[in-house]
């Protein structure tokens, strides 16, 4: 059923096909991206899905300083790279297909529906990547890209430290200039995802790190090539620490790591000195659009368990008959599986509409329409992620109380689902920092959220002549937002008034935003009748009338000025 969602998603609502009369795409064929997403369909139901339960039983351990992972993740990641998953949005000259970012996104679906934990690996690693085919020089993209792109050498990112969490101004990690070109790396990283295991030969870690100089001044973060083996196959002096525990995500190792603990670990400069932040950025925008994509697999998959075990398990009477009638039969249950069919198939057509974007902007010719999208993306870009996330997690406990008590137990997987989803809210950004970024700085800067509000409005005007009631809802609706972000983006609003309600705000954005999305799905539908479609308006009506209508009900307290959680002291708390 993923599947065809999908293909309705990139070729029905999105129009993909469109992008292969481009000179960048013209390579590409229709044939060949619909065998992509049916290749990759049948990977990920045959060897991730099929492992997902064993993997969250066998969590990493950490055996004389090396983690040791689960082996049945063994086959299916090798196979992904094998059939050439990791490598298709990369150049062909790199080995790829250079395929859309949208048809990468699918993919991405696909296998986080599966069993996001083992393809996590393979997600972070795309994204390294990427890092290094953009900010690298030619020697660095010949030695790490092709190992990367063929699967045998996995990537990560290197943020955080014991200290510095989302605070990454607090990084104390150092890089010591040597006589040939190269740095010493000495510090500390915590929750690096991936950061060991023994399922590739090698890993190449991406360091936030200060350059130390001569003058002792603390210099902006930098960016570093960092192997657990060096190129010549020599150990780096990257030592394990520790192993986090985890909720879920567990198959995915998560490492306190230690680098430069005998003085003897070598990074090398990625892209220019003093601009890490800003380079590490660009793999954090891919991975906040993965973390998106994979809440929205996570809580559709959690949906199709949650629907195929209403539909058939009995329980109670209706209409006095006098055997025991389905779940499905239910109309509270019918409620719950409706509203994980409004988030979840939302969610994903926004995570694709973000792919989308990046593909739109490639091909773009036009100066004035590539600034807009750009500036649409970089606003989607925050709601894909923390919204796909927050209300992700929302429709995976749906999933376990549709089911009730058979849902709590790990007899099926909606429990794990939900332990997986957890991470989501968090990782990447949480989602209140991001909230905040939203609503305050990009609500201020340049043209504010405007290239949002105007997408959304100028389909919502299109849309009325045929879908009057959820068009009229979209515009009345866009207007209360339009004038709560006015008043919290005012320079004589207090700041503290905006920061109190920057996740709300940001809730009522993401629902917007997937009201918008089922808004281009019902129109895309036009007369149709057959029980896919009429599914479809159903989800629709219930996001814009039921799901958003709630999260819009704060305004009146947003517009008043009135957030108590502002003025209480944390003694009265």
């Amino acid at each position: 059923m993923l599947l065809q969602e999908l293909k309705f998603l990139v070729f029905d609502i999105h129009e993909s096909e469109r992008l292969l009369r481009t000179e960048a795409f013209a390579h590409l064929d229709l044939d060949m991206l619909t065998a992509t997403l049916e290749s990759a369909d049948k990977l990920a139901r045959r060897s991730f899905e099929s492992i997902a339960a064993r993997i969250d039983l066998e969590e990493p351990t950490l055996r004389d300083g090396k983690v040791i992972a689960s082996p049945a993740l063994a086959e299916p990641l090798n196979a992904y790279a094998e059939l050439g998953f990791l490598a298709a949005t990369f150049p062909r000259d790199w080995g790829g297909l250079d395929a859309p970012a949208i048809i990468g996104a699918a993919n991405m679906a696909l296998f986080g529906a599966a069993c996001t934990p083992a393809a996590g690996y393979l997600f972070m690693t795309a994204a390294a990547a990427r890092l290094i085919l953009t900010f690298g020089n030619e020697h660095q993209k010949s030695t790490y890209l092709p190992p990367m792109l063929e699967g045998r050498w996995y990537g990560t990112m290197c943020l955080s430290e014991p200290q510095a969490g989302s605070s990454l101004h607090h990084v104390t990690t150092r890089a010591i200039p040597l006589s040939d070109g190269a740095f010493q790396i000495k510090g500390a990283k915590m929750w690096i995802s991936g950061g060991d295991h023994d399922l590739s030969e090698n890993i190449v870690h991406l360091v936030l790190a200060r350059i130390v100089t001569d003058d002792a001044s603390i210099n902006p973060l930098s960016l570093f090539v960092v192997p657990r083996q060096k190129p010549d196959g020599r150990e780096n002096d990257i030592t394990v620490s520790g192993l986090n525990k985890k909720l879920g995500h567990k198959a995915t190792t998560n490492c306190a790591l230690a680098f430069g603990e005998n003085d003897a670990c070598t990074g090398y400069l990625l892209g220019e000195p003093h601009r890490g932040l800003q380079q590490m950025f660009h793999m954090m925008h891919e991975a906040r659009v993965g973390v998106g994509t994979t809440s929205a697999a996570t809580a559709y998959a959690g949906y199709r368990y949650a629907l195929a075990y209403a539909a058939e398990r009995r329980q109670g009477r209706r209409n006095r008959s006098q055997s025991a009638a389905r779940l499905v039969e239910h109309p509270d249950v019918r409620r719950m599986l409706l509203e994980q069919k409004a988030i979840a198939e939302g969610a994903l057509c926004l995570s694709l509409r973000g792919a989308h974007l990046i593909d739109q902007i490639r091909v773009s010719t036009d100066q004035q329409e590539t600034e807009r999208l750009q500036a649409l993306r970089d606003i989607l870009t925050l709601l894909i992620k923390s919204w796909s996330a927050e209300r992700g997690l929302e429709a995976n406990s749906l999933a376990i109380q549709t089911m009730g008590g058979a849902g709590y137990v790990r007899d099926h997987p909606v429990e794990r689902l939900f332990r997986d989803q957890r991470l989501n809210p968090i990782h990447e950004g949480t989602n209140g920092i991001l909230a905040i970024d939203l609503v305050t700085r990009k609500a201020r800067q340049g043209r504010g959220l405007t290239p949002f509000f105007e997408a959304v409005e100028a389909d919502a005007q299109r849309a009325m002549p045929n879908e009057p009631a959820m068009a009229g809802a979209l515009l009345s609706g866009l207007g209360i937002i339009s004038r709560c972000i006015e008043k919290t983006s005012s320079t004589r609003c207090d700041p503290d008034l905006a920061l109190a309600f920057a996740s709300p705000l940001a809730l009522m954005l993401g629902d917007m935003a997937a009201s918008w999305m089922w808004l281009t799905q019902v129109s895309a539908l036009g007369g149709r009748t057959d029980d896919f479609s009429q599914g479809k308006r159903a989800a629709a009506a219930y996001m814009v009338h039921h799901v958003w209508t709630k999260s819009l009900a704060i305004a009146p307290a947003i517009m008043a000025g009135a957030a108590p959680h502002n003025t209480i002291d944390e003694f009265s708390l």
